[in-house]
């Protein structure tokens, strides 16, 4: 016979395990798989092909290349992000190359670049190709623009580096040898990319040859581009305290990610934030291998999601990935429709910031998000 007072302390037990399951289930809903420990997921050159295929989802559309990104304040977010987001967890993030940046100051395991773009999966490919092709950022930078690779005076800067790069000579054969070696590369991995798929990757080539460190955001159709920074000035840009971090800003960030990239880590899909297929199934395999998202780069996305029908299937897609209490989002603010961000820098049309993704849910609990400005507050 148990004793009364150890029936008591086992219903107390219980009572608290219940209690601590539903709140955690009201937050992060989990499979009920048990996940195994986690791991230090090995890619191989196949399953990254094969990932890009079972993960992604059809193809939307947006009204931009979107070759760079437009977000100048994007190395605003650096130190936060060396406090809050520890090493080996997962990234996930969204858009072209500034993802870079964050990948190689937040040390993720793996990450995973989502976006309604098919052709932005298709240049981070590209990108893949060339940091294989290049030993180091000069190489990887004149691979970049189709250039001769310059000769650099030690000691030199960053600006140095990238007025050599800008004024090597460049012919449409160096051009045309180095898309047939990034086409040989991307062999390697069973992708099932399609002639169109190869044309697009073209595209994204010859843009940066022919616009070199000129090679501005713009939106389709609107003949914009004047109103943005060049890709040389996003890469000069700078954190808070005024330092250059961006991935190509040392060759120690550069060899950090070129080894990244060399290990299948970094795997680009096509997905919606809304759609059916593509988080679920990243966060299948998240749960499976018992890891959990550490950054969350989700740049405006958001605001073109709130109040329309996508923006409960976005936070329900956001609710199936296997999260931690200190999983941060990182994200941009424009204040075309609203308010100043009190965070913004002067000089900077964007403002970045880090904030919690578990109290972001909290506040969708508790039903306290009724406008943008609620999602992007300080």
């Amino acid at each position: 016979m148990v004793p009364v007072s150890k029936l008591r302390r086992n219903s107390i037990f219980l009572a608290g395990l219940l209690a601590a399951f539903v709140i955690a289930a009201s937050t992060v809903p989990w499979n009920h798989e048990q996940p195994r420990a986690a791991t230090d997921v090995q890619v191989t050159a196949l399953q990254f092909g094969q990932y890009i295929d079972e993960w992604s989802e059809p193809e939307g559309y947006f009204d931009s290349d979107n070759f760079i990104s437009n977000e100048t304040s994007y190395l605003h977010v650096v130190g936060d992000l060396h406090q809050r987001v520890k090493p080996g967890g997962i990234y996930l993030g969204v858009g072209p190359d500034q993802n870079f940046s964050y990948i190689v100051h937040t040390h993720p395991m793996l990450a995973i670049i989502t976006d309604i773009r098919r052709q932005n999966m298709l240049q981070h490919l590209l990108f893949k190709a060339l940091f294989a092709m290049a030993s180091n950022r000069v190489e990887y930078l004149s691979l970049l623009f189709s250039r001769q690779t310059p000769r650099l005076e030690p000691g030199g800067s960053f600006q140095d580096l990238l007025d050599a790069v800008r004024a090597a000579k460049t012919e449409g054969g160096l051009f045309q040898k180095n898309l047939d070696a990034i086409k040989t590369i991307l062999n390697q991995y069973g992708l099932k990319l399609s002639s169109d798929d190869y044309a697009k990757i073209e595209y994204v080539y010859r843009t940066f040859w022919q616009e070199n460190l000129d090679l501005r955001f713009s939106s389709i159709g609107r003949g914009n581009a004047s109103m943005y920074p060049s890709f040389e000035e996003m890469l000069l840009e700078t954190d808070r305290e005024g330092r250059q971090q961006n991935y190509l800003s040392s060759e120690d960030l550069f060899q950090w990610l070129k080894k990244f990239q060399a290990e299948n880590r970094l795997i680009p899909i096509v997905g919606d934030f809304a759609g059916p297929h593509a988080f679920r199934a990243v966060g299948s395999f998240l749960k499976a291998n018992g890891l959990h998202v550490s950054a969350f780069y989700t740049s405006n996305v958001e605001f073109y999601l709130f109040g329309r029908a996508a923006w409960s299937r976005f936070v329900a897609n956001l609710r199936s990935l296997p999260l931690a209490e200190d999983s941060v989002f990182i994200r941009s603010y424009f204040p075309t429709y609203g308010r100043p961000h009190p965070l913004n820098l002067p000089g900077h049309r964007s403002t970045s910031m880090v904030s919690s993704v578990m109290s972001f849910l909290a506040d969708d609990d508790a039903r306290q998000i009724r406008s943008y400005w609620d999602v992007v507050k300080p």
